[in-house]
């Protein structure tokens, strides 16, 4: 599952020169297409010096690949492959949610579609509830995990009169906290046993409004709540809570920007556009970022010093070298703060942070 990649460790492995491998995998069918593609690499590949021995750690890199895929035949879902022939590096990661085919020769492993799904489907505890019942479980990687159950068979208004409603609202509203009280308690054991940042509740609008009232602050902050007719099926109520989560991402992600926002407009810790959040991830002064998701600036990196240059630049700032190769620039980023224990949010297109840059991040200090 991509939720437990270690995006972390993945960053801080470098080989030399473009000697790394990534192969992603939509689905089963592209993997008969893969070939084709190694073929227009190689032709683009050919050439002396450097370029030599890179088509040979390419060539290597193929072939590991191809003999791991007829041991392991894709036969459902995606599939992310790295290879390293220099550092006898190879690990093949099963997706549970679909990427696009992809070939990408580097120095490093290219890690930028794993961020975005970690970033895109993080942990969630999701929440199910009426009066009767209540099913507690984690989402992780798009798919659902162990579920808790909790009982409630709270009773429904009744019409009675005087002294005697007035009673039996008393216990219905008892039995009401303490059913509510329950799923808290599940959810904050479930809290001390994963991470999630997320908590969506669904269902009735009166048990969610009690558990809402319920939750310590930490819960609190990390919940949001859509009544739900759950008679509707499990199909129609589990769009539902993927809508919900969706929504709030977005919602984070227009929130984190104007966090930074207003940070850089005061002059305070926030910074925007690509060179100032380079240079402060390279000084690892970044706490949390956020790129639209389809921004892909130009790089180079040097194959004699391993600088970092932005644009379609001829010679390395560093050392003046011209043997240079094309790079993510994004990419390279996200490698570098999954380093110092950065958060990244990959944004759908955000009108005023396209204005600014593309690119934004809030500064630790």
């Amino acid at each position: 599952m991509f939720a437990d990649v270690d995006l972390r460790k993945l960053s801080e492995i470098t080989a030399p020169e473009r000697a790394f491998l990534s192969v992603y995998i939509s689905r089963p069918k592209s993997s008969a297409e893969l070939e084709k593609k190694f073929q227009k690499i190689r032709r683009v590949l050919k050439g002396g010096g450097a370029e030599k021995d890179e088509r040979e750690y390419f060539d290597e890199n193929v072939q590991a690949v191809g003999e791991y895929l007829k041991r392991n035949p894709l036969t459902s879902g995606s599939l992310c492959i790295f290879s390293c022939w220099v550092l006898d590096f190879f690990e093949a990661i099963p997706l549970s949610a679909t990427v696009e085919d992809l070939v990408w020769i580097d120095s490093s492993p290219y890690i930028r579609p794993l961020a975005e799904l970690q970033d895109e489907y993080e942990n969630v505890a999701v929440v199910v509830a009426d009066n009767k019942k209540a099913r507690i479980f984690l989402v992780s990687s798009a798919a659902a995990g162990s579920v808790e159950t909790v009982k409630g068979n709270v009773k429904n208004h009744v019409k009675k009169g005087g002294w005697s409603q007035q009673r039996y609202e008393r216990r219905r509203d008892k039995q009401l906290l303490l059913y509510a009280r329950e799923i808290v308690d599940e959810l904050a054991d479930l809290d001390k046993q994963e991470q999630f940042r997320r908590i969506v509740l669904v269902g009735g609008k009166e048990i969610l409004r009690i558990v809402r009232e319920n939750l310590p602050r930490a819960l609190s902050d990390k919940a949001t709540e859509k009544a739900v007719d759950l008679g509707k099926g499990e199909g129609q109520v589990n769009k539902d809570i993927m809508e919900l989560f969706f929504e709030q991402e977005r919602l984070s992600e227009r929130d984190l920007w104007e966090r930074i926002r207003i940070e850089y407009l005061r002059g305070g810790l926030g910074v925007v556009g690509l060179e100032d959040v380079l240079s402060a991830v390279r000084a690892g002064r970044i706490e949390q970022m956020v790129v639209n998701r389809d921004y892909r600036p130009e790089g180079r990196r040097c194959r004699d010093c391993e600088n970092l240059d932005t644009g379609p630049v001829d010679a390395c700032s560093s050392c003046g070298s011209e043997s240079l190769f094309a790079v993510d620039v994004v990419n390279e980023i996200v490698e570098m703060l999954k380093t110092t224990g950065a958060e990244v949010d990959f944004a759908d297109p955000i009108e005023t942070l396209t204005a600014a840059g593309e690119i934004a991040a809030l500064l630790r200090y």
